[in-house]
C-alpha cells in the first residue's frame, strides 16, 4: 500500500491543495476536516490509483483529536500535514467569545494534542515527518485579526521548538507561513477594498508544491511566493510598534464596494484558505480607505 498522509483541514483551499499534491507525486492522503470531505476524496480521486481516505470529525474538540491519531496508528501513517484552522476578524471587543475560544481550540489546542499522540510513535520508529501551517500573520501583530495571528504564532513557535527537540531522531519539523491566498473569502466576506483585499495573492498549488518540497527535503521553514517572503523580511527590521501599525493597516475596513448592502448585521462564515473565518459584519459608515503608514 501506498505510504499515507494525513492533511487536517484537507477539504478545501491550502489544505486540499496540499492533499493535490500529495496525490500527484503518487502518494496517498488521509484527508481530515469537520465538512465537505466526501467532496475532497471524490475530487482527489479522480485519475489516480493511490489510496485516498476521508475522515470527518471536529478536531476542536478532544474526541476529535483521539478519533483522528486513533485512525492514523491502525494506517500507520509517517507524515502530519496539521493544517487545520479558523480566523475571526473583526474588533476583539466585539467578538463573540465562543468564536474566540474555538480559534483557540482548533488552532492551538488541537496542534499540541494531536502532535503529542502522534510524536512519540514517530520517534519509536525512527523517522517520519511533521507540516505545521503557521501565517506571514505569525510575523507581526494583527490588528482584526488578531487572536488569528497570534494562534499563528504559537505554531510557529511551536514547531521551530518542536524540530529542535526532536533532532537526530529522524523526525522532521518544517513550517509554511503562506501570504494571502486565492480563496472566496475575500468576496465573500465584502472585503474586496481593504488593503489585504486588494493585495497580490499566491496560488494555492504553488503554496502547496512549495511546503510539499520543504517537507520532504526535510527545512525548517518556507514562506512560499513573492509577498511572503517580503513581509517576513520587512518584520525582522521594523520595530514592534509601527509592524503592529503596517500589518494593521492590511486588514482594516476601506471602503464598501457599490453594491454591498451597508446595513447588514449578519455574522458571514467563509473559507480562508484551509480556514474557516468568522466574520464580524456589524454595520460601519462608508469612509475612505485607511492610509498606509
Amino acid at each position: 500500500m501506498n505510504e499515507i498522509a494525513l492533511v487536517t483541514g484537507g477539504s478545501s483551499g491550502i489544505g486540499l491543495a496540499i492533499a493535490r499534491e500529495f496525490v500527484r507525486r503518487g502518494h496517498g492522503v488521509l484527508v481530515v476536516a469537520e465538512r465537505g470531505v466526501d467532496e475532497a476524496v471524490r475530487q482527489l480521486r479522480k485519475n489516480t490509483d493511490v489510496p485516498v481516505l476521508g475522515l470527518q470529525t471536529d478536531l476542536a474538540v478532544p474526541a476529535g483529536v483521539e478519533e483522528t491519531a486513533a485512525r492514523a496508528r491502525r494506517l500507520g501513517i509517517r507524515t502530519f500535514v496539521l493544517n487545520a484552522g479558523v480566523g475571526v476578524h473583526g474588533p476583539f471587543a466585539h467578538s463573540p467569545l465562543r468564536d474566540e475560544l474555538r480559534l483557540v481550540d482548533l488552532n492551538v489546542r488541537s496542534v499540541v494534542h494531536l502532535a503529542h499522540l502522534v510524536v512519540p510513535g514517530l520517534v519509536a520508529g525512527g523517522d517520519g515527518r511533521l507540516l505545521v501551517t503557521s501565517s506571514i500573520a505569525a510575523a507581526m501583530p494583527a490588528p482584526l485579526f488578531g487572536t488569528y495571528g497570534a494562534s499563528k504564532a504559537f505554531l510557529r513557535s511551536f514547531a521551530w521548538s518542536l524540530r529542535h527537540e526532536l533532532a537526530g531522531t529522524g523526525v522532521t519539523v518544517t513550517t509554511v507561513l503562506p501570504a494571502a491566498t486565492r480563496t472566496p473569502f475575500f468576496r465573500a466576506a465584502e472585503m474586496q477594498r481593504t488593503h489585504i483585499g486588494r493585495a497580490p495573492k499566491s496560488r494555492p498549488a504553488m503554496v502547496a508544491r512549495r511546503a510539499v518540497d520543504a517537507l520532504h527535503d526535510g527545512r525548517a521553514e518556507v514562506a512560499p511566493g513573492v509577498q511572503a517572503r517580503a513581509m517576513v523580511a520587512i518584520a525582522r527590521v521594523l520595530p514592534q510598534s509601527v509592524r503592529t501599525a503596517f500589518h494593521g493597516w492590511f486588514y482594516a475596513p476601506g471602503t464598501p464596494p457599490p453594491a454591498a448592502d451597508a446595513s447588514r448585521t449578519d455574522t458571514s462564515v467563509v473559507r480562508l484558505g484551509a480556514d474557516d473565518v468568522s466574520l464580524d459584519a456589524r454595520p460601519r459608515r462608508r469612509r475612505r480607505p485607511p492610509c498606509e503608514p
